[in-house]
């Protein structure tokens, strides 16, 4: 019998296990899954990051109203600056909006949510999406 590496392709076929044999059978499976897989991690990864991105702005807005109401901060406008400053690492253009009425302090921030992904796939749903962030403290000095 000849060696299989120099046979004919007619000889290949003629052999009784050549149809039979299942090695690389994985290999279709896994270029059918994997490609999926992929997707499935970079769209937790994307919403994950935006989680993440909201806890951030969220203990940040906190921070800057607590300043202003223990008077380390003087104005509303020192307390858009101090949120700007410290989410600047976002990269992203950020609505910031502080108000003081009734011995209140009110910041709310917006952003969209497709700003805040990481990874720019599958980011179409969250382009009219807006994450939004707002916390209130009481004024106590």
């Amino acid at each position: 019998m000849k060696d299989p590496v120099s046979c004919s392709p007619s000889q290949v076929s003629k052999k009784p296990g050549f149809w039979r044999d299942e090695d690389g059978s994985f290999t279709v499976e896994a270029v059918i899954w994997i490609p999926l897989f992929a997707m499935i991690l970079a769209f937790i990864m994307n919403v994950s990051m935006l989680f993440f991105a909201e806890s951030q702005m969220l203990r940040i807005v906190q921070d800057g109203n607590r300043a202003l109401s223990l008077g380390r901060l003087e104005s509303v406008e020192e307390v858009e600056q101090y949120v700007l400053a410290r989410l600047t690492y976002l990269n992203v253009p950020l609505n910031i909006d502080t108000q003081v009425s009734g011995g209140f302090v009110s910041t709310n921030v917006s952003v969209t949510a497709a700003d805040l992904m990481p990874l720019k796939l599958m980011t179409a749903p969250f382009q009219t999406v807006s994450v939004a962030v707002f916390a209130q403290h009481i004024i106590e000095f």
